[in-house]
Order: C-alpha cells, then structure tokens, then sequence
C-alpha cells in the first residue's frame, strides 16, 4: 500500500514537470511568433547601443536585418524590434482635422509678427533671425 501511494506521488510530479515543461515549451514558442515580422513591418524599439539583454528585457524581439544582393545572408548591425502583438501607434495618426489646431488669437499673433518681418527697410528681404545687438546684424534671405 505504501508503494502504490509513493509511485502515485512519482507519478503526480511527472505529470507536474511534464505540464511545465509543455508550457515553457508553449511560451518561448509563442515568443518566436511574435518575433516572425517581415523587415519592412518591423518598426525600432531599440536605440543606438542597445544590446540583445537590454532589448530582449524591454520585451522586444533581438534579430539581424536580411540584406539583400549580398554574400552574406546576415547583416552585421542587429535589429531590435516591438513584437508582431505590439500595435504600432503611428499607425493611429490622425491625418485630418476638423480646426487648425491653435486659437485665432495664437494666429492672428503669429501672422503679425511675419507681416512685421517682410520687406525689410524696403529691400524685399525677408528677416529669418532678427538680432540688432551683433554687428552685421539681423539674417535675410
């Protein structure tokens, strides 16, 4: 009896480390998935200096960018880059809109101040960077 209550235990933490085993399996494989973006749909997640640790820590995918017409399959320069399941936020860009973004009083503001800035003194000159305390003065184009 006492053997048959062992081997069920043995049993039980077989089928234990076998469950976390198909799940660790199941997780990194999910992770390459996610990871298998063609080169033109990846977008950076990395910066200059980013390492595989650090960009692999932020959740994001480490691979080399494929070149092509070339003798090598691999370029040298790594690429770190967000996931396929990371939506893409420039993607949500508004590219029309409904007002001009700022208030007539912000406009009405800015506009003087570019009226006061053409034909300088008469001459048809525009003034990019007025300064009257350097010699030579302000810049025109």
């Amino acid at each position: 009896s006492d053997d048959a209550s062992v081997s069920d235990q043995e049993k039980m933490l077989i089928l234990e480390g076998a469950l976390f085993v198909g799940l660790l399996l199941a997780a990194v494989t999910a992770g390459q998935d996610s990871c298998n973006v063609a080169d033109g749909d990846r977008w950076d997640c990395g910066f200059v200096g980013t390492t595989q640790a650090s960009c692999e820590a932020d959740g994001c995918c480490w691979r080399p960018a494929l070149l092509k017409n070339s003798s090598s399959n691999l370029r040298d320069t790594p690429w770190c880059f967000y996931p396929s399941d990371v939506k893409n936020p420039c993607n949500d860009i508004k590219w029309s809109a409904d007002s001009p973004g700022f208030t007539q009083e912000y406009y009405d503001i800015m506009y003087n101040n570019y009226a006061a800035n053409l034909n300088i003194d008469g001459s048809g000159a525009v003034v990019a960077a007025p300064d009257t305390n350097t010699p030579g003065g302000s810049y025109y184009y």
